[in-house]
């Protein structure tokens, strides 16, 4: 993704908007029984409202796209993204659906199953973003899921036609759902889109391959231009030409991993926004993911940029890494002085 030029760029961020209910138990029921858990709580959500909330917290302007219903659930969503700072102009709002509902169970371990339906999300009324948008952001970032049904996959192939026409770059989030119902579709994507997220369960379920590298090997024979593979606790996987870099993971103990991975892409989009190297996005990606996992809930809880910058002062490299570590730290300095 080629840098911007602007000290405090701006991005739109296209996809799914949910409301995420979150119930903590100590365990699954046995099938008929039931689960009680000690609370429930409402979170922002969706891959791309976590996206675009971490960002803010990173100081990245971002216009929202997306569509949510005439409801509460719509009306919560919309006063936690105005508040964070989200230009919500382009966020459409329909009677033909409820919002995106979510609920996220989440176990001791931090391993969440997600129950619940895309709703308003199926739907785009905004039928094109306009050209003094597309020319006020420096980069747009789409979502997998947008390419489930027609009306947000002819939103989203809009802006790739637009952004791509000012020599601007698209980045994709794949998802796991999409790879499942329309693998085909997103592997035509690839070659079209300059910076593809993915999870190497993602990958392989798109390419058949459960190996990792041989996952990555063959999207980049499949016409991906930049990949970044993100391995969980393992940290992630890039590639500088033919040579693999994997990434190392920052230690935490994981809570909930509820937006963990919208924290890491929200982190590598803003390094690259601000002219960092590829392994420097990476390596804050990790660590916005990590301490993302470290907490409860997604939307706004995502992206606590002073405990990414503890993980970073805490946690030692013994390689080139650690030089890595040390020029991220650095930057983060810089930026907070100025």
């Amino acid at each position: 993704m080629q840098r911007a030029k602007k000290s405090s760029p701006k991005l739109l961020v296209f996809g799914d908007l949910n409301v995420d209910i979150i119930g903590r138990v100590q365990a699954w029921p046995q099938p008929g029984g039931e689960c009680l858990c000690p609370q429930l709580e409402l979170h922002c959500g969706g891959v791309a409202g976590n996206t675009g909330l971490a960002l803010r917290r990173w100081g990245i302007g971002v216009h929202l796209t997306g569509c949510i219903g005439r409801d509460a659930f719509g009306d919560l969503l919309f006063r936690a993204l105005k508040k964070a700072g989200v230009a919500t102009r382009d966020v459409q709002r329909t009677s033909r659906a409820l919002t995106g509902l979510l609920y996220i169970h989440v176990t001791p371990d931090g391993q969440r199953t997600f129950f619940g339906s895309r709703g308003a999300n199926q739907f785009t009324p905004l039928s094109r973003v306009s050209a003094s948008v597309v020319d006020g952001c420096a980069a747009a970032h789409l979502v997998g899921y947008s390419f489930l049904d027609t009306d947000p996959e002819k939103m989203a192939r809009q802006i790739l036609r637009a952004f791509h026409s000012r020599s601007k770059p698209v980045s994709l989030d794949v998802g796991m759902e999409p790879c499942a119902k329309v693998p085909e579709k997103i592997l035509h994507l690839l070659p079209q889109v300059d910076v593809v997220f993915l999870s190497s369960e993602e990958a392989a379920a798109l390419t058949g391959q459960s190996n990792p590298r041989k996952s990555f090997l063959q999207l980049q024979r499949a016409g991906a231009k930049e990949i970044v593979m993100k391995l969980g606790k393992r940290g992630c996987l890039i590639s500088d030409g033919d040579v693999f870099h994997e990434v190392p993971s920052f230690r935490v103990g994981t809570v909930d991993s509820t937006g963990a991975g919208d924290a890491f892409t929200a982190a590598f989009l803003q390094a690259r926004l601000r002219g960092w190297s590829t392994p420097e996005a990476a390596l804050v990606a990790n660590a916005a993911g990590a301490a993302a996992a470290s907490r409860v809930g997604a939307g706004t809880s995502l992206s606590d940029v002073p405990g990414i910058i503890r993980l970073l002062r805490a946690q030692r490299f013994r390689n080139h890494w650690e030089e890595t570590r040390l020029q991220i730290l650095s930057r983060l300095r810089a930026r907070s002085m100025s």
